[in-house]
């Protein structure tokens, strides 16, 4: 079995892939957020495969309200576990993880919040952008997640039918008393 070296991307081949500027990757890159697998003899960063995940995981990270610091220990602690595919390592010890037990269980729970907000909100949100599809575009925007996985995706035209625990808007309901 023969195993290919990996390829590797420059900081506009990154950014490209990323769909971000050269200057974000850049700005990662300084602030020691996304570190190079490679730098070549003339100084040139190159990054691993892994560094598009890894720099698809700050861009969303900070989206959901990750401080800096915490996006780094995350993307730290992805680097210590992961080989430079992306590959989960088997063999990582606590050694490899260059961050304080404090910051760790502080990281832990900012992941459990935030996913446990999401899980409360996922069918909402679905729902909400459902709805705003249908009623402002005519249907014409494609699924959020499958437009952030591939952006050639097609365009849906037909949005997903009404849902029965939520009224419509536009269609006059039962009157309700008013309150005095």
């Amino acid at each position: 079995m023969t195993t290919s070296s990996p390829t590797y991307y420059t900081t506009a081949e990154l950014a490209r892939a990323a769909q971000v500027t050269r200057r974000t990757v850049m700005h990662y890159a300084e602030l020691g957020l996304l570190t190079p697998d490679q730098v070549t003899a003339s100084g040139r960063a190159l990054y691993g495969p892994y560094a598009l995940r890894l720099l698809r995981d700050l861009i969303d990270l900070r989206a959901l309200g990750f401080t800096l610091e915490e996006a780094r220990d995350a993307v730290t602690l992805r680097r210590a576990t992961h080989d430079i595919k992306g590959v989960y390592r088997r063999d990582w010890t606590r050694a490899d993880i260059p961050i304080d037990d404090e910051r760790l269980r502080a990281l832990q729970v900012k992941l459990r919040t935030v996913h446990d907000a999401y899980e409360r909100q996922a069918d909402n949100l679905a729902r909400f952008d459902r709805w705003l599809t249908k009623r402002f575009t005519g249907g014409q925007l494609p699924h959020a997640h499958a437009a952030a996985h591939d952006p050639a995706a097609p365009h849906t035209s037909e949005p997903d039918g009404p849902d029965p625990d939520r009224p419509d808007p536009d269609q006059p309901g039962p009157a309700t008393p008013e309150r005095g």
